[in-house]
């Protein structure tokens, strides 16, 4: 009798051991602050994170960390695009929102909190911080103004808060979204603190599903105002965006994959 006791008590510790291990690697696994499936890297030309930059465009790469990338143009004190990855078990992060924006004292260029002071616009993250909860170091960085750009609050509390939430929707779907973000500018755009910073006229969106096969990819443009309505009324081709902004997205793809990705407009594969 003694034995099979001894037996039982035995198993049991084992199940025990069996189940804690099981639940620490969850632990990792779940709350893991890297779990990027494709490195910011500014030499890495295999990386579907590359960005094209034209010639004579002022443009500075910043990474910060392995939460986002910014290509900035001290010229306009705003970013010509801010890149990221959002990965679906990021989504329930605890980090808590901050509010104090800040200065990059280290990329040239870049505004101060007072450039925006009595503007009457919206300090509009281009990488949102709902989306860097898994971090508390990444969400203070989405603070920098080298990540945040002029945005109306028509704009930023509306059609561009909606859209924002539609990414989480498909990452958590997905799995994995790489999400590029930046504005459209033109000649006739307005400028804050005496011309350091540009007002754009409109902002995109570029968002590819690098899990799903065959990969999707879907692009929107919004005016910088009023943005009410369907997703539908401002999704367009990655063609027009590079258009409208002269940056090439996915240069490391084939010219046939880039056909496919970027000359169409398929928001029913997204929405479906």
């Amino acid at each position: 009798m003694w034995q099979r006791w001894g037996d039982t008590v035995r198993f049991l510790l084992w199940g025990s051991t069996v189940v804690l291990v099981c639940f620490l690697l969850y632990r990792v696994i779940v709350n893991s602050n890297t779990p990027h499936l494709v490195p910011l890297s500014e030499g890495g030309r295999d990386s579907l994170m590359t960005v094209g930059i034209p010639n004579g465009m002022s443009d500075t790469l910043v990474n910060y960390g392995e939460a986002f990338a910014v290509h900035f143009n001290g010229t306009r004190g705003i970013a010509n695009c801010a890149i990221y990855e959002l990965v679906n078990n990021e989504l329930n992060g605890t980090a808590e929102r901050g509010n104090e924006f800040m200065q990059d004292t280290g990329v040239k260029g870049c505004p101060s909190p007072q450039d925006y002071a009595g503007s009457g616009m919206d300090r509009g993250h281009l990488v949102p911080a709902g989306d860097l909860k898994w971090s508390e170091t990444a969400m203070r960085q989405s603070f920098m103004l080298t990540n945040v750009a002029p945005m109306h609050k028509a704009l930023n509390e509306g059609g561009w808060a909606k859209l924002e939430e539609k990414v989480r929707e498909w990452t958590a779907r997905d799995s994995a979204l790489l999400v590029f973000t930046g504005p459209v500018v033109s000649e006739s755009d307005t400028t804050l603190a005496g011309g350091r910073v540009t007002v754009p006229s409109a902002y995109y969106k570029v968002i590819i599903a690098p899990c799903v096969r065959p990969t999707r990819v879907i692009a929107f443009i919004y005016p910088n105002g009023h943005s009410g309505g369907r997703l539908s009324q401002y999704a367009v081709s990655v063609d027009e965006v590079e258009q409208r902004t002269g940056l090439d997205f996915f240069p490391t793809l084939t010219d046939d994959e880039q056909r496919r990705l970027e000359s169409s407009v398929n928001l029913d594969a997204w929405l479906n």
